[in-house]
């Protein structure tokens, strides 16, 4: 009897809940601190005209992502399992939808961003201390490349692949390290570099960088029009994208219901914080004009931060953060095609789990060789651009949900938004205003994404009619 009760929990949730709400909220905070911080700057004041606007994107993207977080708080205190969006889209709209979410994530987004992330790491961070023969390619062959570059890229991707089937309690440890050493010590360091201005206190020093310079955008306007603001919110939400990370682990958090919305609130809190002292760092000294022309603001803030002795140290902790980011997507990515196979709209040896540490070991090694693929076959950049669309249209559809699901069932013991519809609306709203944006000036972006959108929607009835039925999916 107890073997059978034992059985049955299983099925309910195969995982072990072993993560506290310090891994959680690690989980979220190493996912949204990657590179997408020193990267936007120079993309975001392309587009507004002045020190204030630009900060006040950052502050805009972190509402957004802070009401997104309170709508999954809701979704995942209601659905603490497995898979994220794809548990949610299940549970309001159906399989369909939810296959499509999932299986973008497999194909594009998920191994996308780990093969983005771990180049990233391999080309500014490892690349420069070699010579050319670091980039320069050992073969090619038509559009795939291999070069030491790559081969580094790949090794991270395996380390951190492996990291993740070992164990989710040896993987939230990592976690923990690399997400809150930099995450601590970033604030430390742009707190002080901010005190140190000519002011007479820490505010006079932050208004005089925000009131520094008011140069008009090279199209001579002189306030910013919705176009540039959607455009220069685009990069600060992939910035911030990550916020909704420890819903993907759910069935694995202990005490779900109330640690995983607090690890969402708690991880965009304690991200937009940094992120509004980082982006003060980077105002410091410079005009929007010089933001322009600075590709990669590593060097000249980590110069801010602790002057040319310290540049190595901020480099490094940047670097370290990253690694949480690689860590952090790896670890959640194969939550879902787990849950997808447990719905049989996948083989079932792709949600297998390990018997010994309970991790979805063959998840995580397909994940891996599509992540390697992009990173051998390049252009992954272009993929991920082109699937950011698609990730906030997943999400705004994941956040309309909670209308659905609040009309379906009166449940009152799990976490609800409060001033309910604020947050939803506040966020569908920033939603539907991006994705219009990028429809009227880059209608490719939208075509594209509606032909992965199309042929996702077929390769579910393809699987649906011709694997599931025949009963093919039960061979593996």
């Amino acid at each position: 009897m107890n073997q059978n009760n034992l059985s049955e929990n299983q099925q309910q949730n195969p995982w072990k809940a072993n993560i506290g709400l310090g891994g959680s909220t690690a989980i979220v905070v190493g996912s949204m601190l990657g590179i997408g911080v020193f990267l936007a700057p120079q993309i975001v004041a392309k587009h507004v005209p002045s020190p204030s606007w630009f900060l006040l994107v950052w502050i805009i993207g972190g509402i957004m992502a802070f009401a997104g977080a309170m709508c999954y708080g809701e979704l995942g205190s209601k659905y603490p399992k497995a898979g994220g969006d794809y548990t949610f889209l299940k549970e309001a709209y159906g399989k369909p939808v939810a296959f499509l979410s999932g299986w973008t994530a497999l194909t594009a987004t998920f191994s996308g961003s780990i093969a983005a992330t771990a180049v990233g790491l391999a080309q500014y961070y490892i690349g420069p201390h070699f010579g050319s023969w670091f980039t320069d390619p050992l073969i090619s062959l038509g559009p795939a490349s291999i070069s030491w570059l790559s081969l580094t890229a790949i090794g991270l991707i395996a380390v951190f692949t492996l990291i993740n089937i070992v164990g989710v309690s040896f993987s939230s440890t990592i976690q923990g390290i690399v997400s809150f050493t930099p995450l601590i010590i970033l604030s430390l360091a742009a707190i002080y570099s901010l005190s140190r201005g000519n002011s007479s206190s820490p505010l006079g020093s932050i208004s005089n960088t925000i009131n520094s310079d008011h140069s008009p955008l090279p199209s001579g306007l002189g306030s910013i029009s919705i176009d540039n603001l959607a455009l220069a919110l685009l990069p600060v939400f992939f910035a911030y994208s990550g916020w909704n990370a420890s819903s993907y682990v759910g069935g694995e958090i202990k005490n779900g219901k109330k640690i995983l919305p607090l690890s969402l609130l708690l991880g965009i809190s304690l991200i937009a914080f940094l992120y509004i002292l980082l982006n003060l760092l980077f105002l410091k000294g410079e005009t929007i004009n010089s933001l322009r022309q600075i590709p990669n603001i590593l060097e000249p803030a980590a110069l801010k931060a602790f002057g040319r002795l310290g540049v190595p140290i901020f480099i490094s902790l940047t670097g370290f953060a990253i690694l949480g980011s690689l860590n952090s997507t790896i670890m959640t990515g194969p939550r879902i095609y787990h849950s997808m196979a447990a719905d049989k709209l996948l083989f079932k040896a792709v949600g297998k789990l390990s018997k010994t540490s309970r991790t979805p070991f063959n998840g995580l090694l397909i994940q891996a060789v599509i992540a390697s693929t992009f990173v051998v076959m390049g252009g992954f950049e272009d993929i991920l651009k082109y699937t950011t669309i698609m990730i906030i249209a997943f999400s705004a559809i994941t956040v309309f949900g909670i209308f659905i699901l609040r009309r379906r069932t009166q449940e009152d013991n799990h976490f609800k938004t409060p001033f309910h519809p604020l947050f939803p609306v506040i966020y569908l709203v920033m939603a539907v205003a991006i994705i219009a944006t990028i429809a009227i000036t880059d209608p490719k972006q939208l075509i594209v994404s509606a032909v992965m959108t199309f042929i996702g929607i077929a390769s579910y009835f393809i699987f649906h009619r011709t694997v599931f039925k025949r009963g093919k999916i039960d061979q593996n």
